[in-house]
């Protein structure tokens, strides 16, 4: 095996340390880079998709005299420079189809141009850092003779990476923490050049110093970068706390007190009365709620039971600590730090008023999926689930904030379908961001509503009947795409990226114009398989960090577990595995999946681990049992994380598609990867 120039770390360790630092920056640069520059909050996977071409580009340079992990401290502190430079002067919010929420008018100022600048330059920025990263990977997966030897040592540091940062993110530390341990680790690779080591400290150092000192008063979530600024006008001062999320104002914490009335806060009061203008409730359900506004007028409004699901466990917090009324300490309220589908898939409660106000996350499922945190939750059969919770004489109460009229007229006809009757639509006074509320009540509720609201609401008129609306289901969960394309904003990022990717390779590797076809299209496969594995868990189980953090852990693991399979002969032939994955993907393509959400925690996650889990496990073997016959296995590493790149662009097409056509997208791409598979393969029977 070809050994690269002047590698001083010849041992399987150095490809631990490496694996682990680069899973672990990962994370932290999906964390990071999205609540820096705004615009990539509402697209995690193209950070992602940077990791992965980068550690490519860099594997390919694997060969190459100049060694670039040298380098990854002055690279480091100029990334930090350019990303803050990106917060403090980017584009802050952007809007331009159907994309991005955000409900005032006035933020729809950015272009598709600057946008598109603006997520391409945090692209291209993140690539040539792991760049660096790749390199060094492909160097060290060089000194190891046997190929499933390196790969196992490359999968047990990323599986220990994922699960170290996880830890940091739960002990919710910031990300000058993230990444002094990542680059601390780094340093171990040029240790030997006393020199470059104390230069490089002294990078990092700076770097870390002017981070820290960027976000000062920041707390940081497994989700957000999260920032409470008090109300500073004269006619709100001392009335409450605007709440930013990655530099979004997602919501305030609210003195509801009649006093606020007579300021320009007062639009809220209608707002968060309009539910109790129909039930007067004993037990309420609240949905995404917050820091507690809605809990505040639910105890105010006479209710003796409140339960609060927030999926945010520091913004739950801010409702204990920083809420002007503390709703969160007051008697008969019960947090539940949760995702709201898994909550009301598990739950036995019924309630007399469930409450769904403004459940908008800003935010995606953690890095490998273009769908965001709440999609779940607007969809058919969740809608069906919230009924059922509803006591005899319920009352159930969606508010939604858009000036975008489709997006009201799709929930309409959703709930329509799941409740078996249209909604009553409702407006408060004011309607803070053009609020709109969808209403379930008894008959006698409603007529009692219509008399005694006076001026605190006006009732609007039902959606008038319209073939072809899509309605938001769990297979196609995209609220704010208005149909069923790839919107311009996507085509524009990906085309520039994919171009320039294919360009940046052609340039430093010519050979690769011939690539490991074979590996690619197994890299392109697996992409979409861990894709919809999450999107998959996130329903089943939530959308949460913890349960994101348990499926990269149980991918690698298996990975892990299939790789040793191998290397002691005792797997499957090839042959039989890409039957197999076909046999499974097919069974993912046509199982129900909802009809697991009705079940027990430990039968869902066995019917979880043989739908979803089998496929990967199949995928697995196929990869080492190719992969061991392998010599240049940088070069195999670089094609199959292009290929990664590749299948990331793909996911894309469940907006038109669906999320099921990502098996059978999947399956294309693994019988491309059979067509180009090497036939010199000696097969390995189990």
């Amino acid at each position: 095996m070809t050994q690269p120039p002047g590698n001083h770390r010849s041992t399987p360790n150095g490809i631990f340390l490496i694996s682990f630092t680069i899973l672990f920056l990962e994370m932290a640069a999906i964390r990071w880079l999205n609540a820096s520059v705004t615009v990539l909050a509402y697209f995690n996977n193209l950070i992602l998709i940077s990791c992965f071409f980068g550690l490519g580009l860099g594997c390919l340079l694997a060969s190459r005299r100049v060694r670039l992990i040298q380098a990854f401290a002055p690279a480091f502190f100029v990334l930090v420079l350019a990303v803050i430079f990106l917060h403090r002067h980017g584009v802050m919010v952007s809007y331009t189809e159907d994309v991005i929420f955000a409900a005032n008018k006035e933020y729809y100022r950015s272009s598709l141009l600057q946008v598109s600048l603006a997520a391409l330059f945090g692209f291209f920025l993140n690539v040539a850092f792991f760049v660096i990263l790749g390199q060094e990977l492909g160097r060290q997966l060089l000194s190891v003779e046997n190929p499933l030897v390196a790969y196992a040592y490359d999968i047990a540091g990323s599986l220990v990476g994922v699960l170290a940062y996880s830890g940091l993110a739960w002990l919710g530390t910031p990300p000058h923490v993230w990444y002094a341990v990542g680059c601390s680790v780094l340093l171990v690779f040029i240790a030997n050049r006393r020199y470059w080591l104390v230069g490089s400290i002294g990078f990092i150092v700076v770097a870390i110093i002017v981070m820290r000192s960027t976000y000062p008063e920041a707390q940081w979530s497994p989700y957000y970068k999260i920032e409470v600024e008090p109300y500073e006008t004269p006619e709100v001062r001392g009335r409450g706390y605007r709440i930013m999320v990655d530099n979004l104002r997602i919501q305030d914490m609210i003195d509801l007190s009649p006093e606020l009335e007579s300021t320009p806060l007062g639009v809220w009061l209608p707002y968060y009365r309009l539910p109790y203008l129909f039930s007067q409730p004993r037990k309420v359900l609240i949905l995404g709620a917050g820091a507690g506004n809605e809990a505040v007028m639910a105890k105010m409004s006479g209710a003796e039971e409140v339960h609060v699901v927030e999926i945010d466990p520091t913004i739950a917090g801010l409702g204990f600590d920083d809420h002007p009324a503390r709703p969160y300490l007051q008697k008969g309220v019960k947090v539940i730090v949760d995702d709201a589908r898994s909550y009301i898939a598990n739950t036995d409660e019924r309630y007399d008023l469930v409450v769904m106000s403004a459940l908008d996350s800003h935010k995606q499922i953690a890095g490998m999926s273009s769908l965001r945190l709440e999609s779940f939750v607007y969809t058919l059969e969740s809608f069906e689930q919230m009924k059922r919770l509803l006591a005899p004489e319920g009352v159930f109460c969606l508010s939604l904030g858009s000036t975008r009229p489709w997006m009201g007229e799709r929930t309409y006809w959703t709930l329509t379908r799941a409740f078996q009757s249209e909604p009553t639509l409702v407006k408060p006074a004011g309607s803070p961001f053009d609020s709109v509320s969808f209403i379930y009540a008894p008959d006698a509720a409603l007529a009692r509503a219509r008399t005694a609201a006076g001026s605190e609401i006006s009732f609007l008129p039902p959606y008038a009947k319209r073939e072809g609306v899509l309605l938001s289901t769990d297979d196609w969960p995209h609220l704010y795409l208005k149909e069923r394309r790839i919107p311009m904003f996507y085509i524009v990022i990906l085309g520039v990226m994919v171009a320039g990717s294919v360009l940046l390779v052609l340039g430093v590797e010519r050979s690769v114009r011939r690539p490991n076809l074979h590996f690619f299209f197994l890299g392109a496969g697996f992409m979409l398989l861990e894709t919809r594995s999450v999107t998959q868990l996130a329903l089943l189980f939530g959308a949460t960090w913890n349960v994101n953090s348990v499926v990269f852990a149980s991918i690698l693991a298996t990975i892990l577990i299939t790789n040793h399979l191998v290397l002691k002969k005792w797997a499957p032939s090839r042959t039989l595995s890409y039957a197999l994955l076909a046999a499974t993907l097919g069974l993912g393509f046509f199982f129900p999946f909802n009809l697991l959400l009705g079940l027990s925690l430990p039968l869902r996650l066995g019917a979880a681990a043989v739908v979803v889990g089998l496929p990967i496990a199949w995928a697995s073997f196929i990869f080492s049992n190719s992969f061991k016959s392998e010599t240049q296995i940088n070069r195999v590493f670089g094609s199959n994380l292009l290929g990664v790149v590749f299948g990331g662009c793909l996911e894309y097409f469940s907006n038109v598609w669906g999320l099921s056509a990502l098996y059978l997208v999947a399956l294309g791409l693994y019988g491309a990867s059979a067509i180009f598979a090497p036939r010199r393969l000696t097969t390995t029977t189990g």
